[in-house]
């Protein structure tokens, strides 16, 4: 299926002055469900449909959801296990309730959602990346540690040489 495009330049770097008829592009203010206590998913799913309902209550989506949602995400997850059982006939309803709570790319562009940003993320204990420890070390960074660790192991090793040349 087409897409609707990219997402819009930034305000401030606007050519048009108008404001976009579907309104402006926001970001999300947290990530998970921003009540006092997540909500506990209907009893008598599926534990895949149970794995998705913990999925959709700790990402970026569910901040947008008020506890006036939950009445109708309860019966999105229901739908949503019903065609995990089988029932193929509910899966265009699934894709429009999907849709109308943000779940599927379509939702989250209609609803004009962005996730937050990589800096407002919480922090992982993910390892550095690449880019990450470049940045962090200048443009030459991790060549100079590099040359620094032969020549610290050459004059080691010449150290020891020279004091094996000595005993007798």
């Amino acid at each position: 299926m087409a897409g609707r495009g990219g997402v819009p330049k930034d305000a401030s770097t606007r050519r048009r002055r108008k404001v976009p008829i579907r309104g402006a592009w926001q970001r999300t203010p947290g990530i998970g469900w921003m009540g006092e206590r997540r909500p506990e998913p209907p009893d008598g799913l599926m534990p895949a449909s149970q794995a998705a309902w913990d999925v959709w209550m700790t990402s970026w989506i569910a901040a947008h959801w008020t506890p006036a949602d939950l009445p109708s995400l309860r019966q999105l997850i229901r739908l949503y296990d019903q065609v995990e059982r089988g029932q193929s006939v509910r899966m265009g309803e699934l894709r429009l309730w999907s849709d109308t709570f943000g779940l599927t790319p379509k939702g989250r562009q209609d609803r004009r959602w962005l996730p937050p940003r990589e800096d407002e993320r919480p922090a992982t204990s993910a390892p550095p990346t690449r880019k990450s420890l470049r940045s962090s070390q200048g443009r030459y960074g991790r060549l100079m540690k590099t040359r620094i660790t032969q020549c610290l192991a050459t004059r080691s090793l010449k150290s020891r040489r020279a004091s094996k040349d000595l005993d007798p």
